[in-house]
């Protein structure tokens, strides 16, 4: 659609759509608090600055190209191509878009293509960044997908798109005011996933990585809740065409007095005949006033599978590990940091060598 029949649709829909289709389970409540994102104005024409020497473009109501081989940027063109507008927030969000980018990836990435998306504006502004995201066969290398917002501001960011070549596709959302991210992509090769969600008094993040017949995604992500930050993260690998191939393992934080939670959904879908997918969920509560909870969950309709599974697991320490920790001289104070700093390297060692640098410097 184009963008002005965007903004009235999304206008016509806000009053129609509920936050969400359905609460979430076992108890009627929501993961993500929606009170958070209302009573914020739209803002528009926000100020955009690009860091110079990069392979970047940078999205605030405007957009700034940088410099990088195999890569095209322009404004403007149709959304909502790969996604539907099917909630409330998706609907605030496309009644407050005013502009778009269109990223095309043709060919081989010498270093990491970092697109970033702005959240930045007085407080009390909501702020719509969006971009459609298109790899072709030839494309390799990494995408980062990053984005940002400001204290007192509200960010809603959405990224869709189709993988038809083999990229790393890392997506960050760190944020101070609300913030919510929405990335659905199809995928018809090999991508290799690894989202990392920090901050924010509710940072909400949906993944959609819809597989297609022998594709395959593997994404392993990170979330770290520091302070009082609210995360809610949803990660699902959908298979749809057959001998398709999914993977999710999630490494959650709470520490202080956050609260984190995350879901790994793998879903073969009735033409998914003879594919496979897997996901996981690791937790570790570093706090008394800390919250997390993990919910893998795996959805078949076909019963023709090449696999299947689910697992949960509790990153604490036991008794054992602890005293031998301490035996040899490391304070108990020390331990829970030394856990986080742990599985924190557990999702950077997932990234390649330039990913790791673009993420090492926002961690």
């Amino acid at each position: 659609m184009e963008l002005e029949t965007v903004r009235r649709v999304g206008k016509e829909l806000l009053s129609k759509l509920p936050w969400q289709e359905v609460a979430d389970s076992p108890t009627v409540r929501y993961y993500t608090d929606w009170s958070k994102f209302e009573g914020y104005v739209p803002v528009y024409n926000v100020e955009v600055e690009r860091r110079a020497g990069l392979c970047e473009v940078v999205v605030a109501g405007g957009v700034d190209v940088g410099s990088c081989r195999g890569v095209e940027v322009r404004e403007g063109g149709d959304v909502f191509k790969y996604l539907s507008i099917s909630s409330r927030i998706l609907a605030l969000h496309a009644s407050a878009l005013s502009r778009a980018v269109y990223v095309r990836v043709v060919g081989a990435l010498e270093r990491p293509l970092v697109i970033r998306l702005l959240g930045y504006a007085p407080a009390g502004g909501h702020v719509a960044s969006h971009v459609v995201l298109e790899v072709e066969r030839e494309a390799s290398g990494s995408v980062v997908v990053v984005a940002e917002s400001g204290a007192g501001v509200m960010h809603t960011a959405v990224v869709e798109g189709v993988l038809r070549g083999g990229v790393e596709y890392v997506l960050v959302s760190k944020a101070a005011g609300p913030q919510y991210l929405h990335s659905s992509l199809e995928v018809y090769s090999e991508a290799r996933a690894r989202p990392l969600v920090t901050g924010g008094v509710m940072n909400t993040v949906r993944e959609e990585y819809i597989v297609g017949e022998r594709a395959a995604v593997e994404v392993v992500g990170l979330e770290l809740g520091v302070g009082d930050s609210r995360i809610d993260h949803l990660v699902s690998v959908v298979n749809v065409g057959r001998e398709g191939r999914g993977y999710a393992k999630l490494i959650g934080v709470a520490r202080d007095k956050s609260f984190v939670t995350q879901r790994a959904v793998g879903r073969i879908a009735k033409t998914g005949v003879m594919s496979e997918n897997a996901v996981e969920g690791v937790i570790y509560i570093a706090g008394e006033g800390a919250v997390a909870n993990t919910q893998p969950v795996i959805l078949v309709e076909t019963g023709e599978v090449a696999g299947a599974r689910h697992s949960a697991a509790d990153a604490s320490l036991d008794e054992e590990k602890e005293f031998f920790l301490r035996a040899r001289g490391v304070p108990k104070s020390e331990i829970p940091t030394l856990l986080i700093t742990s599985l924190v390297d557990q999702y950077l060692s997932s990234l390649s060598d330039s990913a790791r640098e673009v993420v090492s410097e926002i961690l």
